[in-house]
């Protein structure tokens, strides 16, 4: 605790100016202090860079071993008030559902801590998220190779993996195989973990809509979406044909959609 309190008050001091810093971190973060406590300053000249985008994620290596931040873009002005008063931000999402994941026996970068940056009003400006770096395999990998014996073995053990999750009532809101990660386990037993935890949804009960649709973000091959779905059904016992049809079209009007919303996005940067 006193750790805690002597790494927030080192951020007051190097946190840019006119921002103040609210720190959330696990006991297991102790051996970071050195990198908590400066850790705007030091994202912006340190670590290896391991995704650039709207988003930036970087990795760290320190005496508890390597660790991801990830920094989040700033929203615009509205979602901004939503993340400071109406919502909790992503980071602070990020932690917390990582940590249920967790609790519900569901693998996932153990978290570590969570950094929001705000201004004299209360607003979020910047937010970072700190978590264990995984050195496992995309889950695009066995899908692009599919088919062959080994992606089979790999994409029916998501299956089942995939029918736990909504099973428990966990629904990932960004479903992609880049957040999907594998490897063999020392028994040699495939193992997955879920990444990019800020949009979740933990129900009591997920329905076969729910899961369907929670499947067709799935952005991989046809081919190999369309097997998925039929191990899917063969784990959940519904019927093998009504659920590849329902899936095929659940994933064709996602596609159309987001195909749409990029559309529309060019469209408003053509016209500014």
């Amino acid at each position: 605790m006193q750790n805690h309190r002597d790494t927030n008050r080192r951020l007051r001091r190097t946190a840019p100016h006119g921002l103040r810093p609210v720190l959330r971190m696990t006991a297991a973060a102790e051996p970071l202090h050195p990198l908590l406590e400066e850790l705007p300053a030091r994202f912006e000249r340190e670590g290896t860079v391991l995704y650039e985008g709207r988003n930036s994620i970087r990795r760290f290596e320190t005496s508890a071993g390597p660790v991801a931040v990830k920094r989040y873009g700033r929203p615009n002005r509205l979602n901004r008030i939503v993340y400071s008063f109406l919502r909790k931000g992503k980071a602070r999402r990020a932690y917390e559902h990582a940590a249920r994941l967790r609790e519900l026996g569901i693998d996932t970068p153990e978290e570590l801590a969570c950094l929001e940056l705000r201004d004299r009003w209360g607003i979020v400006r910047d937010s970072y998220f700190v978590a264990r770096c995984t050195d496992r395999t995309s889950l695009s990998a066995a899908a692009a190779a599919y088919p062959s014996a080994e992606s089979e073995e790999v994409l029916a053990a998501f299956a089942r993996f995939a029918a736990s999750l909504h099973e428990k009532g966990v629904l990932h809101r960004d479903f992609n195989h880049n957040n999907i990660r594998y490897d063999r386990g020392p028994d040699g037993r495939l193992r997955f973990e879920l990444i990019d935890t800020n949009r979740m949804r933990f129900a009591a009960r997920a329905t076969p809509r729910q899961c369907r649709s929670n499947l067709r973000r799935l952005s991989v091959p046809a081919a190999a979406f369309l097997y998925i779905a039929a191990r899917y059904a063969e784990v959940r016992g519904w019927d093998a044909d009504d659920n590849l049809l329902r899936s095929a079209i659940a994933r064709l009007l996602f596609e159309r959609r987001q195909h749409l919303k990029q559309e529309l996005k060019g469209l408003r940067h053509r016209n500014r």
